[in-house]
C-alpha cells in the first residue's frame, strides 16, 4: 500500500518536558508488578482545569495517522502512548491491529460483553444488567494471580456503516480500576478483513485502596496498567474474531533481532502526540518490539545518556540502581538492582557501542532479564532534534515469581508488559537527557 506524506521541514510541535512526581512504597501485588514495569515517575505539566478520564476526549487515530501506520500491521499491532494534554494529565493508550475477519463480525464480538468470559483471559464473569436502546449496562469480575477486581461499565453500540465501519464506546462508571473510557473503532478493509483501533484511558486514583496505591506512583503506573489491559482486550478480541471466522494463523518462524527500517522524519507529527511501539507478533509468539520517539533534545545529549551504564541501568525499571563492574574491550559490564521489599530483583548486563556514533547494545548476562536484548540508536531530524529508535527482545517472566503468576497462561498480558517496558525506557532516557546540564 502506497503512503503519501511530506516529511516536515521544521519542528512541528514540541515534545513536553517533564518534572518529578513521587512514588510511595507499597507491597501490593499489582504495585509490585507495576514497579517492575514502570519508569521514574514523571509527568508533564498538569492541566489547569483537568477533565475526568470518563469525559476527556479520546482521539483514536486520524485517517492520515492510520495510513502512516497501516504498512506495519502485517507484522503486528502498533501502539501510540500519548503525552498529557490540555484536558487531562492521564495519557491515552491507542492500539491498532489488522483482524482477518469481517468488520461486522468483529463488532458483534465486541458488542456482546456477556460472551467476554469465554475468550478474555482472567475475566471470569460478566453479568449484563440492562439493555436499553443503544446501551448495555454490565458488571465484570477479573481474577489475576491472588486478587480479584470488579467493576461496572456502560457500553454504547452505535449503528454501523458499510464503509465507515463501527464505533463502540464503553464507560467505566466505578469499580476497582476507577473511571475511564474505551473506544473500539472498526474499519472495513476487505470482505475478509478489517482494522481495529482500540483507545483507552483509565483513572485509578479514585478507585479502591489497592488501585489508589498503584496510582500513587503517578502516570507511570497508570500507564503500565492501561497498556497491559488494553493489549489484553485488543489481542483477545482479534483472536476470537479470527477464530469465529475460521482464519488459521500461520505457524511462527524464528526471527533474529534486527534494526527496524523507518523513514523516521515521516513520523515526526505523530510522535509529537506520543511514543510509538511496534509489536512483531505471529500468533502468540512475540518476536520483539520496536519503538520510535522524539527526545526534545539534541543527539549529543541523548547519546550521552545512552552510552552511560549508570544512566541506562537506572532507566531499566522503576527505582532501579546500577553500578559499573568492569570496562573491557567487549563493553561495560554493570550491575543493577531494584530494592523492592520481599521481591528485590537485579542482575548484570553488558553495554557496548557498536561503533562511534552507532547503535547501543545492552545484553542481559545473569540474574533477572538475563536473556534480554535491548538496542537503541538516534536519528537527527532536520531541525536537529534527536529521535530515539529502539528494538528489543525480553521475557517479563524473568523477573519475579509474582510476575510469572500474573502472566501464566495469559500471553496477551505478557505482551502488554513488554510494550510498557519499551515505553518506560524511552521516557526515562528522554527525561534524563532533558535534566542534563549544558
Amino acid at each position: 500500500m502506497g503512503i503519501e506524506a511530506n516529511p516536515p521541514a521544521r519542528r512541528p510541535w514540541r515534545v513536553p518536558r517533564t518534572c518529578h512526581a513521587v512514588l510511595g512504597p507499597s507491597l501490593t501485588v499489582l504495585l509490585t508488578l507495576a514497579s517492575l514495569t514502570g519508569v521514574w515517575a514523571v509527568r508533564a505539566q498538569a492541566p489547569a482545569n483537568p477533565v475526568g478520564a470518563d469525559a476527556a476526549r479520546l482521539r483514536a487515530l486520524l485517517p492520515s495517522e492510520r495510513a502512516l501506520l497501516m504498512p506495519h500491521l502485517d507484522d503486528g499491532p502498533v501502539m501510540l502512548t500519548e503525552f498529557s494534554n490540555e484536558q487531562t494529565e492521564l495519557p491515552a493508550v491507542t492500539l491498532m491491529a489488522r483482524v482477518h475477519a469481517p468488520a461486522d463480525l468483529v463488532a458483534d464480538v465486541v458488542s456482546h460483553p456477556e460472551r467476554y468470559g469465554a475468550f478474555m483471559p482472567a475475566l471470569d464473569e460478566v453479568e449484563v444488567h440492562a439493555r436499553q436502546g443503544l446501551q448495555v449496562a454490565y458488571s465484570w469480575h477479573w481474577t489475576v494471580a491472588i486478587f480479584t477486581l470488579r467493576g461496572d461499565n456502560v457500553m454504547t453500540v452505535y449503528p454501523g456503516h458499510p464503509t465507515r465501519g463501527h464505533l463502540i464506546e464503553v464507560t467505566s462508571t466505578n469499580g476497582d480500576l476507577g473511571v475511564g473510557r474505551f473506544l473500539f473503532r472498526i474499519y472495513p478493509e476487505t470482505p475478509e478483513s478489517c482494522v481495529l483501533v482500540f483507545a483507552t484511558r483509565i483513572d485509578m486514583r479514585d478507585a479502591n485502596y489497592l488501585s489508589q496505591q498503584m496510582a500513587s506512583g503517578g502516570n507511570s503506573v497508570n500507564r503500565t496498567i492501561n497498556i497491559a489491559l488494553a493489549m489484553t482486550m485488543l489481542l483477545a478480541t482479534v483472536d476470537e474474531s479470527q477464530r469465529l471466522h475460521g482464519y488459521i494463523t500461520p505457524e511462527p518462524v524464528e526471527r533474529p533481532l534486527v534494526r527496524p527500517s523507518f523513514d523516521v522524519d515521516r513520523y515526526a507529527n505523530l510522535l509529537a502526540r506520543g511514543d510509538l511501539v511496534f509489536l512483531h507478533l505471529e500468533g502468540d509468539r512475540l518476536h520483539g518490539v520496536s519503538s520510535l520517539a522524539r527526545s526534545g533534545t539534541s543527539v549529543a545529549r541523548m547519546r550521552g545518556i545512552m552510552v552511560s551504564p549508570e544512566e541506562f541501568g537506572e532507566s531499566l525499571m522503576e527505582g532501579s540502581r546500577s553500578h559499573t563492574i568492569e570496562v573491557t574491550e567487549q563493553g561495560t559490564r554493570f550491575g543493577w538492582v531494584i530494592p523492592v521489599p520481599l521481591v528485590s530483583v537485579g542482575g548484570e548486563m553488558m553495554l557496548r557501542e557498536t561503533e562511534p556514533g552507532g547503535a547501543i547494545e545492552v545484553d542481559g548476562l545473569r540474574g533477572s532479564l538475563e536473556s534480554a536484548r535491548f538496542r537503541f540508536d538516534t536519528h537527527a531530524f532536520p531541525w536537529r532534534e534527536a529521535a530515539i529508535v529502539g528494538w528489543s527482545q525480553f521475557d517479563p517472566g524473568e523477573t519475579t515469581r509474582l510476575v510469572r503468576r500474573v502472566i501464566e497462561g495469559n500471553a496477551y498480558f505478557s505482551h502488554g508488559l513488554v510494550a510498557a517496558v519499551q515505553v518506560m525506557i524511552i521516557r526515562s532516557l528522554r527525561t534524563r537527557s532533558q535534566r542534563m546540564g549544558p
